[in-house]
């Protein structure tokens, strides 16, 4: 149906001269502003089908996905055994899974992401090491076992959020036990740091101690991490609360006056004057989130989207921003431009700027033409990282991709589909789903929240099995979007949406 509207609204230049974005023809709108090449929904469930259904290879624990094993693959999608970057994968998995699983319903996708948590919490470290209980977020001999004696601190703290997410979609305690005990050993690591040295220190060996490499600017993981444990009732006498707000006020002394943004990337031996645009654009992000960050918050988060669009964002593709990843690999890849395309228009939905607005939708149109790689087969999605780096990741052409586009049809609600019913987002972790004709039943984690769904049928709606309150939610035009309903939630995790005709 959407590639149908495409094709109706596109100026299509002749198929003599067609212009392509990696593998796909161009296709502009009839003012030339640039369009995805098939629908987000497509993009979506395509790269889910693959990672469901990935590739296996043999280790000792018989036949695993490949994304347990290595990093990256061919150009083709083959098999290319590579230093592993699964501490950061967890994280954006837990995420991806979280958002996908509300919009599509799909249970499915659990396995996946579980096989990841489990294998990762399997390799906690010895109790009697410098960094107890904490996970190898990194593996430099590739083969499905987690034994490395070099890991990341900023990568701990988002494997225990990504544990977190995972506890709240599946109510297992024991993954919020390990992040407890992650966030023990990171409160006890954590100090004052300065412009120099970061408060945790950005790699370090897990048994000696011995720092490898003192400065990251990802003190956002760690802040993260904190939040979501004192927010379930986890703050060890106060310790916790004390930490996240110096790691917090480290962030708003350092980084955010001096764009000190270097130290994220596994692969990248220490350079603190490499920066990359990943850790100013998720900095902004929080920063939305948790307002009370800073009072200047307003004047801060427009900023970062700023110097992260002027270093790493000035190739233009058909008026499209295109955000490269990072100063020693300074290529423009999907993931990022994604990443970057959800920010703006989360802070389009503060600022209410068209341009905003705009700005988000053409980055996001950019970033659908890495999916679906001429290697694809069989609606099983190989997606290129981007335009001029094609080997794929499970990071940037998938699990810390998938993401910022969900996130994307919460703000801009006309990239999902019409002609469907979805929930887009949600403030809250969506526990349960259940979609059928004319209704969409859920729970969630959280009593009190709120969440956006793009549907068919004129609703109403239920809380706890009782109808809610009409000042409690709207439907109709949002942001010039038909069809969307708006919920807030006060006391309640059962929502039933159903037709009132």
């Amino acid at each position: 149906m959407y590639a149908v509207l495409l094709a109706a609204l596109a100026v299509a230049v002749s198929s003599a001269q067609a212009e392509k974005l990696c593998d796909h023809e161009v296709v502009l709108d009839e003012q030339g502003r640039l369009l995805p090449w098939t629908s987000f929904d497509h993009v979506v469930r395509g790269s889910m089908e693959y990672i469901k259904d990935c590739p296996t290879a043999a280790t000792k624990f018989g036949n695993d996905p490949w994304y347990l094993i290595t990093s990256k693959l061919t150009e083709k999608g083959a098999f290319n055994r590579n230093q592993n970057n699964q501490g950061s994968n967890v994280y954006y998995a837990a995420e991806t899974l979280s958002r996908y699983y509300a919009y599509s319903g799909d249970r499915a996708a659990f396995d996946a992401v579980r096989k990841l948590v489990d294998r990762v919490l399997m390799y906690h470290t010895p109790d009697d090491w410098a960094w107890p209980r904490v996970p190898r977020t990194q593996d430099n001999s590739p083969d499905g076992e987690y034994t490395d004696e070099e890991s990341e601190p900023d990568k701990m703290c988002m494997v225990g959020s990504g544990y977190i997410r995972f506890y709240k979609l599946t109510g297992e305690k024991k993954y919020l036990e390990a992040a407890v005990s992650i966030a023990r050993t990171i409160a006890k690591h954590a100090g004052k740091g300065n412009a120099d040295e970061s408060p945790l220190p950005f790699r370090v060996n897990l048994k000696t101690g011995e720092i490898l490499d003192c400065y990251t600017a990802n003190m956002i993981a760690a802040v993260g991490l904190f939040d979501d444990l004192i927010g379930l009732g986890h703050n060890e006498n106060g310790i916790f609360s004390e930490k996240r707000d110096a790691l917090r006020q480290w962030v708003l002394d350092y980084p955010v006056k001096n764009n000190r943004w270097s130290g994220y990337y596994e692969d990248v031996k220490t350079n603190h004057e490499n920066f990359n645009q990943q850790l100013p654009i998720e900095t902004a992000r929080y920063m939305m989130r948790r307002e009370e960050t800073s009072s200047d918050w307003k004047t801060i988060v427009p900023a970062l989207i700023t110097w992260s669009r002027t270093r790493f964002g000035q190739t233009k593709q058909f008026g499209a921003t295109s955000i490269r990843e990072q100063d020693t690999c300074f290529l423009e890849m999907s993931s990022h431009t994604a990443r970057y395309a959800s920010v703006v228009a989360q802070w389009y939905g503060i600022s209410g700027n068209p341009s905003d607005r705009e700005e988000a939708r053409a980055s996001f149109a950019l970033a659908a033409y890495s999916a679906f790689s001429k290697y694809s087969q069989g609606g099983r999605a190989v997606n290129y990282v981007g335009i001029g780096y094609v080997s794929p990741w499970f990071s940037d052409s998938y699990f810390d991709y998938l993401p910022h586009i969900l996130d994307g049809m919460a703000e801009l609600p006309d990239m999902a589909p019409a002609d469907e019913d979805h929930i887009l987002g949600s403030t809250s972790t969506i526990t349960d789903v259940v979609y059928s004709k004319n209704g969409i039943t859920y729970r969630t984690f959280d009593p009190g929240g709120a969440e956006t769904l793009r549907i068919t049928f004129r609703p109403r709606v239920l809380a706890d099995g009782i109808s809610l309150a009409p000042e409690k939610w709207t439907y109709g035009e949002y942001r010039g979007v038909p069809g969307v309903l708006r919920i807030s939630r006060t006391n309640a995790t059962r929502i039933q949406v159903e037709s009132s005709e």
